[in-house]
């Protein structure tokens, strides 16, 4: 028996996922006005360790295109169309 690891490459950005319901995707420019709203939320804040101040968030998403979020592991959660979350 072997303790080789095989390692198989990963293309990133995966394409959507997509269910009945939702679609898993990369996050886009387009996000980071919800993904704001939900960092800043006291009601999401609850399950995520406390809520951030809008100003610092601003601050801390860059605005470029395709940001925030261009890393692996990284997905939108879309519902008809809208931004609700990420994993």
């Amino acid at each position: 028996m072997s303790d080789e690891i095989t390692v198989h490459p990963v293309a990133w950005p995966p394409v959507p996922i997509k269910t009945e319901r939702l679609v898993l995707r990369q996050s886009e420019a387009r996000d980071r006005a919800a993904l704001i709203d939900l960092f800043a939320s006291p009601e999401v804040g609850t399950y995520v360790g406390g809520s951030r101040p809008r100003d610092e968030l601003e601050r801390a998403l860059p605005a470029l295109p395709g940001v925030p979020g261009q890393r692996f592991g990284f997905f939108v959660v879309e519902l008809n169309g809208t931004t609700i979350g990420m994993i």
